[in-house]
């Protein structure tokens, strides 16, 4: 339903990242704003679990059970009061619903995009659509910023590496230690005294980090977030094998391949797209017949896992910027910028799948006896890392 949002979602998740509030998003239809009523989707129900605000799970069905809290709206120079009612049906299996009250209608039109946040155990619903609202909560003296205020963490320091990268940015251009794309970050890597290996840890005590180039369309390049095998016991196609012979081609040198970006929002050149299973908890790769409109289901990755993934690579990010010059063996870079950022919101990432601002790179190949693969990337463009981590603190090395 996410897709059906009137306000674009990594606009509104970059707005709320970047006073370090995580919330789950909800579009209301017609009927559902009629009557207040809305399902309580997978990702609004683990978000209030993992708050200790409520469990659906464990809620028996029918209404002796429902549970009324209170809930406040938003609004530019105030917070209306309202109160939530949180249930589970006795009709069929009892599908999650969320009921918000009548204020639902005075504050929100059918497909605005409704941001629910908890802050010191009280749920706070914002119209992300509003933009009175949206600019009340960059807005230091409005009620809810100050509560918000109020709760904020401080960011730890990271001092020793800090240190490490001006004393490199100091000696200006440096000559790359390897060709190509990853030279810029394997000759920084090597600059610190990291040795490279396949591991999932972060690189620095742990600290992960991203350099890239500067100038010459470096920023218009999708950053790597991390790499996850998906779980092929989950999957139809069996295994990277499977899944090239379903839907790999010829590439130029003769080897059936794989080496295309999978996206939310519609399907790519080859029919592939992702698309997020709430019931099961997964997120699928798809093939949609241009013709018909049919789905086939190919490839499954458990949302829990890339989320303790994602949570795990860059609980501490170093996103590093190098001005380049020079090309192949040639190449040099001056390292000169740090973007720092902390704790990803991994509640955010369906969203962010879904809305098609996170994408799946496949890079794969066939080597004539097993499937080669360099990788499932998971990427998103540098600019929209505020709708992923709260507010980054930014550092000149120069």
């Amino acid at each position: 339903m996410l897709v059906r949002s009137d306000f674009p979602v990594a606009d509104a998740l970059a707005l709320l990242g970047k006073h370090e509030i995580e919330a789950a998003l909800l579009v209301p239809t017609p009927t559902g704003l009629d009557k207040s009523i809305m399902d309580a989707t997978s990702a609004l129900r683990e978000y209030l679990e993992q708050r200790d605000y409520h469990d659906f799970a464990a809620q028996p069905q029918g209404g002796t059970h429902k549970v009324l809290r209170d809930v406040f709206f938003v609004r530019p120079t105030s917070l209306e009061k309202s109160r939530v009612s949180l249930y589970r049906p006795p009709t069929k299996n009892g599908d999650p619903r969320i009921w918000l009250g009548a204020a639902t209608r005075a504050n929100a039109a059918a497909f605005n995009l409704l941001a629910l946040t908890v802050v010191n155990d009280t749920l706070y619903v914002l119209n992300m659509s509003d933009a009175d609202v949206r600019a009340s909560i960059d807005d230091a003296a409005s009620p809810f910023r100050r509560i918000v205020d109020a709760n904020r963490k401080t960011p730890g320091a990271v001092s020793e590496l800090l240190e490490k990268l001006r004393g490199i940015s100091a000696r200006g251009f440096i000559a790359t230690l390897r060709p190509g794309d990853t030279g810029v970050g394997m000759t920084l890597e090597t600059l610190l005294g990291i040795t490279a290996n396949s591991k999932q840890a972060p690189d620095y005590k742990g600290i992960e980090l991203k350099a890239k180039r500067s100038g010459r369309g470096g920023n218009g390049n999708r950053s790597t977030l991390f790499s996850k095998v998906p779980t092929w016991k989950l999957s139809p196609v069996g295994d990277a094998l499977g899944l090239l012979r379903r839907r790999g081609y010829t590439d130029a040198d003769g080897r059936l391949a794989l080496y295309h970006t999978l996206r939310g929002t519609k399907p790519n050149s080859l029919g592939l797209m992702l698309e997020i299973d709430a019931e099961q908890d997964w997120l699928k790769q798809v093939h949609v017949d241009p013709e018909t409109g049919k789905k086939q289901h190919d490839v499954t990755w458990e949302i829990p896992v890339l989320k303790n993934d994602l949570a795990a690579k860059h609980k501490e990010t170093f996103w590093i910027q190098a001005k380049c010059r020079g090309k192949g063996n040639c190449e040099e870079f001056h390292y000169v910028a740090v973007q720092h950022t902390r704790g990803p919101m991994v509640g955010n990432l369906p969203a962010l799948i879904e809305a098609g601002v996170i994408t799946v790179d496949y890079a794969l190949h066939y080597t004539g006896t097993r499937a080669r693969d360099h990788g499932y990337l998971f990427k998103i463009h540098p600019s929209d890392l505020a709708a992923l981590f709260p507010p980054p603190v930014f550092h000149d090395l120069s």
